[in-house]
Order: structure tokens, then C-alpha cells, then sequence
């Protein structure tokens, strides 16, 4: 992104990798919701291959006798929603880790930025190696 698109303001890395935890966050609740979806949708087409063939039997979609359109709306409502759902579940763990991921690189950069290290000059050192003989 440039400065022009966000209005101007030049972002920081750490600013940067707030905003990308954000979204893969949004990313991650919509995989959720994909998944609520889908087994509704998987649901729905196996109560309707059930009602529809009359019987429960193991494997309803094997029914010779019933080949209607409700039939194979029940057959597709199923395994689009089995589908999404594997594509939800895969979506969800992928924008779980990239999230984990940002917030470690934040968690880092703020442990690096708030770490006080005291960079010693050889004149300094060499400065209480003297004092040190002078007090002995």
C-alpha cells in the first residue's frame, strides 16, 4: 500500500502487522460462518434425500426407486454443503495460523522495542576497568 491510499500516513511495520491480524481476524470469522453455512446446507439436503425417499436407510442417495427432483436437490444440497464445509474448516485453520503468526511478529517487535540494551563504547569500558583498579 502506498502512502496516497491510507490518506497520506505512511504505516510502520508493527502498524502493518496490527492491521493484517485484523484482517486476517474478519478473514477467519467468514471461514466460520462458511462453515455454519454449510451444514446447514448439509443438513437441509439430507433431511430432504430422507422425507423424500421415505425411508432412513444407511446410504439414501443409493435408492433406486426415488430419482424425482427432490431426490437430487437433496443430493446436491448435500454435497455442496460437505464441500464448504471441508473448504471452511481448511480456510478456518489457515487464517488461524497466519493470525497466530502476525501476532507472534507484533509480540517480537514490541519485545525488541521495549528492551532497554545499553550499548557500552570501549571508552566507557575502559573507563570503569580504571575506576575499578583506583577503588582496589
Amino acid at each position: 500500500m502506498n502512502a496516497w491510499a491510507l490518506g497520506g500516513v505512511s504505516l510502520s511495520f508493527e502498524d502493518w502487522l496490527y492491521r493484517k491480524s485484523e484482517q486476517n481476524a474478519h478473514s477467519e470469522i467468514m471461514a466460520f460462518l462458511l462453515v455454519v453455512l454449510s451444514v446447514n446446507l448439509l443438513l437441509g439436503g439430507l433431511v430432504v434425500t430422507v422425507l423424500t425417499v421415505g425411508q432412513q436407510t444407511m446410504l439414501p442417495f443409493l435408492v433406486v426407486q426415488s430419482s424425482g427432483a427432490s431426490s437430487v436437490l437433496g443430493l446436491i444440497l448435500t454435497v455442496a454443503g460437505f464441500c464448504l464445509l471441508c473448504l471452511g474448516f481448511i480456510l478456518v485453520v489457515y487464517y488461524d495460523k497466519e493470525r497466530s503468526w502476525y501476532l507472534g511478529e507484533i509480540d517480537r517487535a514490541t519485545q525488541l522495542k521495549n528492551r532497554k540494551v545499553k550499548i557500552k563504547a570501549a571508552h566507557d569500558v575502559l573507563e570503569e576497568l580504571v575506576d575499578g583498579k583506583k577503588n582496589e
